[in-house]
């Protein structure tokens, strides 16, 4: 049996425990979390480690502009982030990958540390040309090989498969939608899902929720709906179901297409899943106002 809560957010207060630290003096742009701490990225390029507390731990520069994504790592205490360096040219910025060890700290100067940076990638080449970057995972298969998807605005999933310290790495492209007049095909969200010695990968846009077939060779593409969701509105379940949220409900989806549906009004501005829960971020028009949600 399915059972919701529901909160109502009637003003916002920063205090307390609740307060961000004062030594994040940019813009956030994104974060992730592991082990204990909550790592944050801003727009100055700097990532920030909080503690469980949200104490302030340390920061350092990962990138020379803005962090823009950020994955912390499950087998091993890595840091993976996405982010703008150095200008290639006046048009164009250096959109970079980076890992970062977070067991192995180099002094930077007498009162900052900052982990070591394990191996750089530079995301777009001439055979993989540059788009806006929508969304972004990172599966850990046998150490040290990572698979890391990036998904973008022209319906593309640029994939990055290897040793990435070693630089020993093999790229491929997977098409889920076709660029459309209307701006609708950008990849809002992604989930990978090992079945056995499959593996495979949920993609999701505006209008569509596909599943690439990675063991094969080219990857297999299955469209499971002809519906889809927003950036922030994609989450995958313990069990490995791919959940959207949409105005009108949330939706479950399996390897074979839709499941079950939790219907409930609202625009899903966030989705998340943690320990058996899903956490909903809704806007009420109605009211002005935001719920969160939890359900078990």
């Amino acid at each position: 049996m399915y059972q919701w809560r529901k909160f109502e957010f009637f003003e916002e207060k920063l205090g307390g425990k609740c307060k961000i630290p004062d030594e994040i003096t940019g813009k956030i742009q994104c974060a992730s979390s592991g082990r204990g701490k909550l790592v944050i990225g801003c727009d100055d390029g700097t990532v920030s480690l909080l503690d469980r507390g949200l104490n302030f731990n340390f920061a350092f520069q990962a990138h020379t502009f803005s962090a823009l994504f950020l994955q912390m790592l499950k087998q091993r205490n890595f840091l993976v982030s996405i982010g703008e360096d150095e200008q290639i040219s006046p048009q164009q910025l250096g959109m970079c990958l980076k890992v970062f060890d977070l067991d192995k700290m180099q002094p930077e100067g007498s009162s900052t540390t900052s982990p070591d940076c394990i191996g750089i990638l530079r995301i777009f080449t001439n055979q993989f040309p540059q788009a806006k970057i929508t969304s972004f995972l990172v599966l850990e298969e046998a150490p040290p090989i990572l698979l890391i998807a990036i998904g973008l605005d022209n319906g593309c999933i640029y994939c990055i498969k290897g040793d990435i310290a070693r630089e020993r790495i093999t790229r491929f492209k997977l098409q889920v939608d076709s660029a459309s007049v209307d701006g609708n095909s950008y990849v809002t969200g992604l989930g990978f899902r090992v079945d056995g010695q499959a593996l495979l990968l949920f993609a999701v846009t505006p209008n569509s929720v596909s599943l690439f077939s990675m063991q094969s060779q080219p990857p297999r593409r299955q469209t499971l709906d002809q519906i889809g969701c927003d950036v922030n509105s994609v989450a995958m379940s313990d069990r490995s179901e791919l959940i959207i949220g949409r105005p009108e409900a949330v939706y479950f989806y399996e390897i074979d297409g839709r499941g079950p549906c939790w219907a409930f009004e609202g625009e899903k501005k966030f989705l998340g899943w943690y320990r058996g829960y899903l956490l909903c971020v809704i806007a009420d028009q109605e009211m002005e106002r935001t719920h969160l949600i939890f359900m078990t």
